[in-house]
């Protein structure tokens, strides 16, 4: 048996409990298509980059589990027929990399460092005055002039 992850799109319409249950319904299409699911994660409410049919916020799943690799397309044929998922992706697990953050901890990561940014707040940078022009502009010769002085000054 291979480890695959399945993350999958539901329109945002459904409630809390309406999506408990279609969570619980893709389980059993994951069952009936011979996987195991080991976790479920909801990710929550997100809005989608581009609209799909009509649909503009998802609620994003997240699934893991064990299933033999002839028995994918079956699932996929499965998901892709249901009309409660707007869009699913069914990836393996590598199993060769021993820690992979999963999704679930990635997002939690990021809250946390959401937190700690909100937080303390950033120093603010002091203010860099202009250099000032002079008062009286000096005409080119006497800019010449200076610079042939600076020119010709011994270095020490």
């Amino acid at each position: 048996m291979e480890n695959y992850e399945l993350l999958y799109i539901v329109p945002a319409k459904y409630t809390d409990a309406e999506l408990d249950s279609l969570m619980e319904k893709v389980k059993g299409m994951v069952a009936t298509a011979g996987g195991n699911v080991t976790e479920m994660h909801s990710l929550g409410k997100r809005k989608l980059a581009y609209a799909i049919g009509q649909v503009r916020n998802g609620n994003y799943v997240l699934n893991y589990f064990q299933a033999e690799p002839a028995s994918l397309a079956k699932l996929n044929d499965t998901l892709r027929l249901s009309t409660d998922i707007v869009r699913h992706l069914v990836v393996v697990r590598d199993k060769y990399l021993v820690k992979i953050p999963s999704l679930v901890e990635v997002e939690a990561a990021r809250g946390d460092e959401e937190e700690r940014t909100h937080a303390v707040a950033a120093p603010v940078p002091a203010r860099v005055q202009a250099p000032v022009a002079p008062k009286d502009p000096m005409s080119m010769e006497e800019l010449d002039k200076k610079l042939d002085e600076i020119l010709t000054e011994e270095v020490l």
